[in-house]
């Protein structure tokens, strides 16, 4: 009967670990590295500009990866103007960094490809802040039907 018990007591324990992992585990929509065709369309551009717009392309892009996503994420609605965030050097871009009508241009070059759903992947990833929620969730449920239950 003891061994019995030990056993488990080791399921009980294997099977809490096992809901927490999978409550930490959260899949989460990432914009990919590499710019997208529909970003900068190459063949609009003459050829004695297309380095140099290319290039002013791929500091936007970045620029999307690295701070707008996270302000915004996926299948959120961006603002009809740009935010500060928004911005390249000129390290980056070259003297085009200064000209606030390129920065227009590609943020709305940015706002038609957002919703595009091959612009995005999806990552799993652990996320103390997914199994913070689930706990709360459950804690919630639990005291609902605890308050049902006594009254």
């Amino acid at each position: 009967m003891a061994v019995q018990r030990r056993y488990d007591i080791i399921a009980i324990i294997v099977f809490v670990i096992c809901v927490a992992l999978y409550a930490s585990i959260r899949s989460e929509f990432r914009l990919r590295s590499t710019m997208p065709v529909e970003f900068f369309d190459a063949s609009r551009v003459p050829a004695d500009k297309r380095a140099a717009e290319e290039k002013i392309a791929e500091a936007y892009w970045k620029c999307a990866v690295t701070q707008i996503q996270w302000q915004y994420g996926y299948a959120h609605r961006l603002p009809d103007e740009p935010p500060a965030e928004f911005s390249v050097t000129a390290a980056e871009a070259g003297s085009a960094a200064q000209d606030s009508a390129v920065r227009v241009r590609y943020w709305r070059k940015l706002r038609a490809v957002w919703g595009i759903s091959t612009v995005w992947h999806q990552q799993y990833e652990w996320n103390t802040i997914s199994l913070t929620q689930s706990l709360q969730s459950a804690g919630q449920w639990l005291e609902s039907h605890m308050r049902r239950i006594v009254g």
